[in-house]
């Protein structure tokens, strides 16, 4: 039997380590929130509207055709200024070419990725292009872009107010925005909350993460040990009172705080590898095909248009529907909201089946992981993130499509494979999201209710540690 005299020899041993500890990793939790509260924001998260006539269908189909390009991955129709771009995608390294629609009274000037990110910015940002400083397309991530946004390559364009935005031209999203002091406040979380600078030497990382999540998970077992069997009368004066008092309060949110932690530390080193981000493979583009000349309403908005490829070999347009309910608040950005309403598919040739976004989302699993619809236990549209999709993942809308092995979420816009999940990484997900986040709050407070009792929680956390640390001195 573990004696008192014994605990409390231990507590104070595992003091100024597991304490120090504690304070980094509560003090550094307070800078995420704080930087989602204070960092910059879009003027706009509703993509730029795509008006498309059936007489531009035509037009893009016959300029594929006298092109000759090689095999493409995907074909797309976008919006650039006031004219319609077929936006061509080799692989997911690569930045994307444009061809300008001939005969829409324009000039024939080459468009290129660079000048579609730096218009793409400056509608983002709600900022003049005259305004943009410089711009660069990154292939890596880096300390102000960090791996936690998935997406490469992106173009960084800097404005001369010290504004940055990341544009992922293929979807025609803003990957990222940034400052300078939300560059160095996201550092400060990365190096000394996820101790990124030790991932050159995982085996070393392992250790000192080991040691010292170790140490504050024993400091605060034995802690709670001590509430335990120390007797409650006992008279306890000064800071050894509200030390007593704060430990209740804090005692459980800490121990879930560092288990979950240590939880999803070690999850990373022995997740199973599971496809990620992947696109369809290149193909000629079709030599057939009949579009009606009606085939859409006049000035009908889109987001952009998809050459698709579904059953038999048939090929179709998938026209994105705009979601002209699309917000740029914080929390609407945070939520997540889908960028189209629905969508519309315009087969080539009229002999080709009927194609719904259902459909060919259960084929794009066939195509990228083989699964057949008859082992699809559950296929729903996802719009919003949350545990099982988050915000990294950046696109909406996604459709999810569960099987007995895990999940895979797939983006029928681009014809991509955006994530796969085992079930094992479903727990971590709800532990990380739920506990660890404090996820499970958000509903009844909130999110910004539930950043604010999250920063409470994390000073009060600082403060207990600094009773500890002056108690400790104090004796000695």
């Amino acid at each position: 039997m573990i004696r008192a005299a014994q605990l409390i020899k231990w507590h104070r041993a595992l003091l100024w380590l597991g304490g120090i500890t504690l304070l980094i990793f509560a003090l550094t939790g307070v800078s995420h929130p704080i930087m989602s509260w204070t960092g910059p924001q879009a003027a706009t998260m509703r993509p730029p509207a795509l008006t498309l006539s059936s007489e531009q269908l035509q037009q893009a189909m016959q300029q594929l055709q006298q092109s000759q390009l090689p095999a493409q991955s995907l074909v797309k129709l976008v919006p650039y200024q006031q004219q319609v771009l077929i936006q061509l995608t080799e692989d997911l390294q690569s930045p994307r070419q444009y061809l300008l629609l001939e005969n829409t009274g324009h000039n024939s000037e080459t468009i290129s990725d660079q000048q579609m990110a730096t218009w793409l910015a400056s509608h983002y940002a709600g900022l003049p292009e005259q305004q943009v400083q410089s711009s660069r397309i990154l292939t890596e991530f880096n300390s102000a872009y960090p791996s936690v946004n998935r997406l490469l390559p992106v173009w960084q364009v800097d404005f001369d107010n010290g504004l940055s935005l990341y544009i992922h031209t293929e979807t025609l999203s803003m990957a990222g925005i940034t400052n300078p002091y939300k560059t160095n406040l996201q550092a400060l979380f990365r190096q000394f909350h996820s101790w990124q600078w030790l991932d050159g030497v995982p085996v070393l990382k392992a250790i000192i993460m080991t040691l010292l999540l170790g140490s504050a998970l024993l400091l605060v077992s034995t802690g709670a040990w001590l509430l335990l069997k120390l007797p409650a009368k006992a008279r306890r004066k000064g800071l050894r009172r509200w030390h007593y008092l704060l430990s209740w309060l804090l005692v459980l949110p800490v121990l879930l705080y560092l288990l979950t932690g240590i939880y999803h530390f070690a999850y990373k080193y022995v997740e199973p590898d599971t496809l990620g981000l992947t696109v369809s493979p290149p193909q000629p583009v079709p030599s057939n095909w009949q579009l009606p000349d009606d085939a859409l309403p006049v000035d009908t908005s889109y987001n952009s248009a998809s050459l698709v490829q579904g059953e038999g070999g048939h090929w179709y347009w998938r026209l994105s529907e705009l979601n002209p309910g699309q917000q740029a608040d914080r929390n609407s950005r945070f939520a997540g909201q889908a960028s189209e309403r629905g969508a519309v598919f315009l087969p080539l040739l009229p002999t080709a089946p009927e194609l719904t976004d259902a459909s060919y989302a259960q084929l794009l699993a066939k195509r990228f992981i083989g699964l057949q619809p008859t082992d699809i236990l559950q296929q729903q549209r996802v719009v919003r993130f949350g545990p099982d999709y988050d915000f990294r993942n950046k696109r909406l809308p996604v459709w999810q499509l569960d099987y007995a092995a895990g999940r895979i979420f797939v983006d029928a816009v681009s014809g991509q494979l955006v994530e796969q999940q085992s079930r094992s990484s479903r727990w971590e997900r709800y532990s990380f999201s739920y506990i660890h986040k404090w996820g499970v709050l958000q509903p009844p407070l909130g999110r910004e209710g539930r950043d604010q009792l999250v920063v409470a929680m994390m000073l009060l956390v600082v403060l207990l540690a600094a009773m500890g640390f002056a108690m400790r001195l104090k004796r000695r």
